[in-house]
């Protein structure tokens, strides 16, 4: 028999977040209104609400253009879309509205009023986890990657290799229990003396990213029952078994308000001092860069363009003194960063704010700046990458190294001396001199069939042929490259075989033969050696912290162990070798 029509229907639902004291109508862009969208006050069974409906007309669209330009004929064709947003505020003192939409009713929508991922806050709390059919990711700390993936039917969400730490989520596409909602009741169906089971539980397909994509009933008072247990379950209930750490991080979209209130924090704050204001490495030096001799800095102006040997975080901040706060950040993006390697471009020239990472809070939540992207970073997700982080830095390795000396050294803007701690190619090969059997391979490129432009190995190898990777940690400088470079180098060294064979020669040719690696080596320990803050997740940023777990991840699949060194510090002296002869640069026109 044929069944009933549905009593829902599938529409996308948002949450603006418009005040008590706002007008629904604030929510809808004025161009809408001034192109001639009508506006219309209704009852829904006894609550006010809004709706704006129109067409949006295109009356020559650009393929007709396409053809038109090739044959000389224009198809006497337009495109009229239609779009439809119903506003409406369930309690008179809620601080937000919920916004159904249709056709493209959802592009008439103030972005600054719409309450990013609130789709997804609830699809997390009601879809199974081994019922996900689609996932739009998000890399941290490495390209500014974005996935969409999907499987037909769902899966689990271990099958689409999500990194629990590491990457975020946007959007989501799962498989619900319709217990709750109008969707719930199954249409009947014409009355028969056959005997009939019991219907099975009902589930529905939900679409979960800053709208919830959902069937709402066709009748008021069930729509309201609907948008009161979506209301519920956003508010009150926890996310759902193996999607906790999914919660609450995320990219922020340019448009969003909070864009605009944290870039004005961050221009403020772009000075000599700021704690939590460091340099990082731009997603672009993910991919391979090959040695990088010095760095060229341009933009800023005459006063301030120059080249430096190592890159500071004063080269950024510095120009930026006498600039007024509010614009300091839109500067930066105009100035550039060039790696150069011998004269030559060995990099293109990257926007200055992508070499930054700043950490602030606002409201009550965790904010980061990251090579040029805001991302907001629950507090859930915060405790586990701390759990994780702290367990990892306290493997501590059975190695020892030397305590950290202090040097001379020289400002580069007044040529003024002072004592200072050791950069850290002088300690690596510091750490050469006071030990035997160590021997210092930074900035000494491997160079193989699959990283034509080089990869470093280890700063140092011990006579037990771990590798140990050398960073001094402060509140200028991120740790993510470190990290990034050691997974590198193990999976070059475990996977390639020139690339072990290239580092049997760099090892023989820097020990001047006196040492070889035994015929069966494999990389087995991997060291990370930290000074100038406790080897604590707190010492490290956010997104460090980030690489961090990424990179105990892949070593522990590649059956290599990682663990911890702190190096002391020390008052003692030390006067590094003479360095060679500069290579003349000649200007990069890229």
């Amino acid at each position: 028999m044929a069944r009933q029509a549905a009593d829902t229907n599938k529409t996308s639902l948002y949450r603006v977040n418009l005040t008590a004291k706002q007008k629904e109508i604030e929510a809808i862009q004025e161009k809408y209104l001034q192109k001639g969208f009508e506006t219309k006050h209704l009852s829904i069974d006894g609550h006010d609400a809004l709706l704006v409906y129109g067409s949006i007309t295109n009356e020559q669209p650009d393929w007709a253009k396409h053809v038109n330009s090739l044959s000389d004929f224009l198809p006497p064709v337009g495109n009229n879309t239609s779009a439809g947003v119903l506003i409406i505020r369930l309690d008179e003192h809620h601080e937000f509205c919920y916004a159904l939409s249709w056709g493209m009713g959802h592009i008439t929508l103030e972005q600054k009023y719409i309450d990013t991922g609130f789709g997804l806050r609830f699809a997390l709390r009601r879809a199974d986890a081994d019922q996900i059919s689609a996932l739009t990711t998000h890399a941290l700390d490495t390209l500014p990657k974005t996935a969409r993936m999907s499987v037909m039917g769902g899966t689990s969400l271990r099958s689409y290799g999500l990194e629990e730490i590491g990457e975020v989520i946007s959007r989501l596409v799962g498989r619900i229990p319709a217990d709750g909602l109008s969707s719930e009741k199954i249409p009947t169906t014409t009355p028969t003396r056959r005997k009939v089971k019991p219907p099975a539980k009902k589930f529905i397909t939900v679409k979960g990213a800053d709208s919830l994509g959902i069937p709402l009933a066709k009748k008021a008072s069930a729509l309201l029952d609907d948008l009161r247990f979506i209301h519920m379950v956003v508010e009150t209930e926890k996310p759902a078994e193996g999607l906790e750490h999914l919660e609450n991080t995320h990219p922020l979209q340019p448009k969003n308000p909070k864009t605009k209130e944290l870039n004005a924090k961050l221009s403020e704050l772009l000075q000599a001092g700021t704690s939590r204001l460091a340099l990082c490495w731009p997603s672009e030096w993910d991919d391979e860069v090959g040695d990088i001799s010095n760095f060229e800095i341009s933009g800023f102006g005459r006063k301030w363009d120059t080249t430096v040997d190592e890159l500071e975080l004063s080269d950024l901040v510095d120009p930026l003194a006498a600039t007024a706060p509010e614009n300091r950040l839109q500067r930066l993006k105009s100035a550039r960063v060039q790696g150069i390697n011998s004269g030559s471009a060995a990099s293109r020239a990257i926007s200055g704010d992508r070499w930054i990472t700043f950490e602030t809070e606002l409201n009550d939540e965790r904010f980061v700046f990251h090579r040029g992207r805001w991302y907001n970073v629950g507090g859930a997700y915060l405790e586990l990458l701390r759990d994780r982080v702290d367990r990892i830095l306290s493997k501590k390795s059975p190695e020892s190294l030397p305590p950290w000396p202090q040097m001379k050294k020289t400002r580069k803007r007044t040529g003024e001396e002072y004592i200072g701690s050791a950069t850290e190619g002088v300690y690596n090969d510091h750490v050469v001199t006071q030990t035997d059997g160590y021997y210092s391979l930074d900035r000494k490129l491997i160079y193989t069939q699959q990283h034509p432009r080089g990869f470093e190995a280890c700063d140092i190898l011990t006579p037990n042929n771990a590798l140990v990777h050398v960073k001094r940690l402060d509140d200028s400088v991120s740790a993510s490259h470190l990290f990034n470079q050691a997974i590198v180098s193990a999976e070059a060294l475990r996977r390639q075989v020139d690339a072990l064979e290239k580092f049997r020669e760099r090892v023989r040719n820097v020990s001047n033969g006196s040492r070889d690696l035994p015929a069966d080596f494999r990389v087995k320990e991997v060291v990370l050696a930290f000074t100038g803050g406790a080897a604590e997740a707190g010492s490290l940023f956010t997104f460090s912290q980030v690489t961090l777990t990424r990179c105990a991840q892949r070593l522990e699949e590649l059956e290599i162990s990682l663990t911890v060194i702190e190096i002391p510090e020390s008052d003692e002296l030390i006067t590094p070798p003479p360095a060679p002869p500069a290579t003349r640069r000649r200007r990069s026109t890229r």
